[in-house]
């Protein structure tokens, strides 16, 4: 069936955005899907690597404006494999190849590293760097100091505790104005073979030292072989619950915060039961103002595809639990399977909702299109060159400052397919959607806001700018995890508003309450 994939940024201001802007559209050929949206871009970018990295994560490591790209390198999963020096690479500028700085950053330290992550976690304006290790390692700390210079605190910051980590998330659990972690750990010996791990919490002390506050903090629940944790307001009460994959428990977990740091397992009844769950992306899917989820790989076997699996689609049912949906959202014929590993949202035809991209291991990385009502239908060649079997972890950013989202991926365990690749979105229509901008709570003048651009993971340069708003006072929020921001108005101010500024310079508006 053809379909015309229209731009509807008026639409979405209509929905609560702020902005007029000029609408754009992608086209679908006759006879199909669009095909071809990104170009190959990394041998004139990063050049040929070849190291397994597991996980991929993206920042501005310098400060000089534009988006730097980090793997995390440690290659296996089923057994400890080789320590190896994880990589970083520095954006020179549109045009310019990226410079690889892994050794004046990262230093020349092998590791076992399964997850990277950027944070603030000092509150110093530089970004700071999380290093998470697996197989019973230390996991590694360093905070920026600006102008990419770091300062490795490990021993100092961060419990002395070896772990076998699947995940590390960042967000402001405790409520207290500072990032803290949650991480998947696999548990003693091998995650194949034993009985899993509790998910850890470290909670942050304000000036980036992390405390382990499991035991206090944290249900006692084991959980196996985790790959993905995502904190994420499944309840709209501006705090940040927990969603928690597993690839060999009965089915993934949903851990609710009572607004203070304390998890309680709410799974039952809240989360439906399937196994094999690669990870998760929070994301309102269906314009109902609460986050839904894609799931990866725990959906049906593909009948003669080894180890592949559908994904499943659950949407949230408005009381902080989720319904399965992927029969009508996701339908076999549009959900193809492949032994798939990562999912991220962006709004790739402007029309003010969120479509997939999916990050295959043995089939096609592929979009999938949303109308609008979390129905999405898939167009398999979105990517020219050649394949890029070996796909375990995906990131977007604008690369080049040409208003179109690019896409750097982590790739390894296929033989002959570890070397990570950049996309270049050439024949992207340029961003024209105004960002999505929902205040979820005001106490005492401190505004909880959702704030996204139809994309994610978020990441605080999605944005020029986010506000508040009061009179003619702009006060900077702050990012807390999830697409949540916070600030604090001014005493006895009214007419508030949350404002956001995209890195196109489109504006999304809303009142708060």
């Amino acid at each position: 069936m053809k379909r015309f994939w229209m731009a509807a940024a008026l639409a979405a201001c209509a929905a609560g955005c702020g902005s007029t802007v000029e609408s754009a559209s992608v086209s679908e050929p006759a006879g199909g899907p669009p095909t071809g949206l990104w170009t190959d871009a990394t041998a004139e970018t990063i050049g040929e690597t070849g190291d397994w990295s597991n996980k991929v994560d993206l920042a501005d490591l310098d400060g000089d404006g534009d988006v730097d790209l980090l793997f995390a390198n440690g290659g296996n999963y089923r057994e400890p494999g080789d320590p190896v020096a994880s990589t970083v690479f520095l954006n020179e500028g549109p045009g310019k190849p990226f410079r690889d700085a892994t050794a004046e950053i990262f230093g020349s330290e092998p590791m076992l590293v399964r997850v990277i992550k950027t944070a603030d976690v000092d509150a110093d304006g530089h970004i700071d760097i999380f290093f998470g290790a697996t197989y019973q390692t230390q996991s590694r700390l360093l905070l920026g100091k600006g102008g990419g210079a770091f300062e490795d605190v490990t021993k100092t910051h961060l419990p002395q505790t070896p772990l076998s980590l699947g995940d590390a998330e960042f967000g402001d659990a405790d409520l207290d104005g500072d990032l803290d972690v949650v991480l998947a750990d696999w548990g003693a010996d091998n995650p194949m073979k034993n009985e899993g791990g509790r998910v850890r919490l470290f909670l942050n002390d304000g000036q980036g030292r992390f405390t382990d506050a499991t035991d206090a903090m944290m249900p006692e629940t084991l959980v196996r072989f985790s790959w993905d944790l995502e904190l994420a307001d499944v309840d709209n009460d501006a705090d940040l619950d927990l969603m928690i994959s597993s690839k060999l428990s009965d089915g993934s977990f949903l851990y609710e915060n009572d607004g203070k740091g304390k998890f309680t397992d709410v799974t039952d009844g809240r989360m439906p039961q399937y196994t094999n769950n690669y990870e998760f992306e929070p994301m309102d899917l269906n314009g109902d103002g609460y986050v839904d989820t894609g799931t990866i790989n725990d959906g049906g076997k593909i009948e003669g595809q080894r180890g592949s699996h559908r994904e499943n689609i659950f949407l949230n049912d408005g009381k902080g639990g989720f319904v399965y949906a992927t029969p009508t959202s996701l339908p076999d014929t549009d959900n193809l399977g492949y032994d798939d590993n990562r999912v991220v949202y962006l709004d790739f035809d402007n029309d003010g909702d969120a479509d997939i991209l999916l990050g295959s291991l043995s089939g096609p990385d592929r979009l999938l299109i949303n109308d609008g009502k979390a129905v999405f239908t898939v167009a398999p060649d979105v990517l020219t060159g050649p394949e890029t079997k070996g796909t375990l972890d995906i990131a977007l950013a604008d690369l080049n400052g040409d208003h179109k989202l690019d896409i750097v991926m982590a790739q390894g365990e296929v033989k002959g397919h570890i070397a990570e690749k950049i996309f270049f979105g050439d024949k992207l229509a340029a961003d024209t959607a105004a960002p999505k901008v929902q205040p979820l709570k005001n106490e005492g003048g401190v505004v909880r806001a959702r704030v996204h651009d139809n994309k994610a993971p978020v990441r605080g340069f999605d944005f020029e700018s986010v506000s508040l708003v009061a009179g003619d006072r702009k006060i900077p929020m702050t990012w807390y995890g999830e697409s949540l921001w916070t600030a604090t108005a001014p005493a006895g101010a009214t007419g508030l508003k949350v404002c956001a500024v995209d890195k196109a310079g489109n504006e999304g508006c809303a009142d708060v309450e």
